[in-house]
């Protein structure tokens, strides 16, 4: 994504200039190997998807790329010989065990489409090790062999809440439809970059794996009953891997399958019967779908997975529906039809809420993706509500989906303020398609 300039940028830079002086003052730190770094948040921990979207908030503010390289190299830098990387630097125990989220070789990819260069990749076997973090989630997080690969927690999904489909720390229960997308526009841009330095075979090689995924997305993780796309049970998978059988009703469980999470639904004084319903549903023959809706399902519009039929549905059974994610600050990142749909967390809740909230990174994703599939108005109006509501409820972590209140850190100087650019990105790029169309 190249960052046009123009007058019109120049003067919005000029109105954000005190949110750009806050990052400035606030969040750049120096890292214990020297290197200067940027993050959104004061205890200075730099983590994965946040340097992209970052990235991104820096690049609108007119500054240079010296912090998102610094940062990729940061964790590139903090790698283990089998590829791993912690997904947060400095690390912390609860960390050391979940692999930096796939957006690096993205990052890198959108450090070149605003400097041409990528180069530096070259210096202190870089490349390399983006190879080598990459391949770890394409072949060590899968489990089960089936081309999919698995998040560790609700946490290291980075929707820290949503412990319904992805669990706790070390639970290692979902498939993330988020993830396998981010997966395929990350092998996309490593297969960019691996063309840009000359080395024709790997950017074939990790095109071709792209590909490969997308197939795997659209037949395994869509319900053509809901229209949805759907997280699937790892553990289910990984115990017919291990127990060499394909017949469902011939898995062996010690546990049910999906019971791990009908303690913590209890504790919420709720009826979850979810997990019960899925282990039937199994048992007949269905895949292992973890049947709730989030903003992950959602996810292949921003990717290119889904067909256009599937778009079709996405968007207007889901995305624009008004009992699931079209809230009155849309979007909300879990569907309002959901049991555990709440603006604030619960009791068991490990970290920031994602469930009645709106996050600017995901509304971001999102208006891509209408644009993506054609949906020029949809995305016309998510980008005027989102820099209203950033504009109305100031520089806030998150927002309610129902009221707009701001929620979390104040101020947050970090991927928030990526909301003001929201309209003047539509704008802009709607001036561009009349010039087109004149031409």
């Amino acid at each position: 994504m190249k960052i046009e300039h123009s007058p019109e940028l120049d003067a919005l830079r000029e109105e954000l200039k005190p949110f750009s002086d806050l990052m400035a003052e606030k969040g750049v730190f120096t890292s214990e190997s020297g290197l200067s770094y940027f993050s959104g948040y004061s205890y200075q921990y730099q983590y994965d998807w946040d340097l992209y979207f970052e990235t991104l908030l820096q690049l609108y503010m007119g500054w240079d790329a010296t912090y998102p390289k610094n940062g990729i190299k940061l964790f590139l830098d903090h790698q283990r010989e089998d590829g791993f990387i912690a997904r947060s630097v400095p690390s912390n125990a609860e960390h050391d065990n979940e692999h930096v989220k796939p957006f690096l070789a993205q990052t890198a990819m959108l450090i070149f489409d605003n400097t041409e260069e990528a180069d530096w990749l070259l210096e202190n076997n870089y490349f390399e090790k983006l190879q080598n973090y990459l391949d770890y989630w394409l072949i060590n997080m899968d489990g089960s062999d089936t081309g999919l690969s698995d998040w560790m927690s609700a946490p290291h999904t980075g929707m820290d809440t949503q412990h319904e489909r992805a669990g706790y720390w070390r639970d290692r229960v979902s498939k993330g439809v988020d993830l396998n997308c981010y997966l395929v526009l990350e092998c996309e841009a490593f297969a960019a970059l691996a063309h840009l330095l000359e080395k024709k075979d790997l950017a074939d090689e990790y095109s071709g794996k792209a590909d490969e995924l997308k197939q795997r997305i659209r037949s395994m993780m869509w319900d053509e009953e809901d229209g949805f796309f759907y997280d699937l049970n790892a553990r289910v998978l990984t115990a017919m891997k291990e127990q060499g059988v394909q017949d469902h009703e011939a898995v062996v469980f010690e546990t049910e399958p999906f019971s791990r999470f009908a303690p913590w639904g209890s504790q919420l004084n709720r009826p979850w019967r979810k997990w019960g319903d899925a282990t039937q549903r199994f048992r007949k023959g269905e895949p292992p779908f973890i049947r709730v809706k989030t903003a992950a399902g959602l996810m292949p519009l921003w990717a290119g997975v889904a067909t256009q039929e599937q778009a079709e549905r996405l968007v207007r059974e889901h995305l624009l529906n008004e009992d699931e994610f079209w809230s009155t600050y849309p979007v909300a990142v879990m569907s309002r039809s959901e049991p555990t749909y709440a603006e604030q967390a619960y009791q068991m809740d490990t970290g920031c809420s994602w469930r009645g909230n709106v996050w600017i990174p995901v509304n971001h994703m999102l208006y891509h993706g209408l644009k993506r599939y054609g949906f020029d108005e949809k995305a016309t109006r998510l980008a005027k509500k989102t820099t209203a509501l950033v504009r109305q409820s100031g520089a806030r972590e998150y927002f309610s989906a129902e009221t707009g209140e701001g929620y979390g850190l104040d101020p947050f100087w970090g991927w928030t303020l990526l909301g003001h650019f929201f309209d003047f990105e539509d704008s802009n790029r709607s001036r561009e398609n009349l010039q087109e169309s004149a031409e």
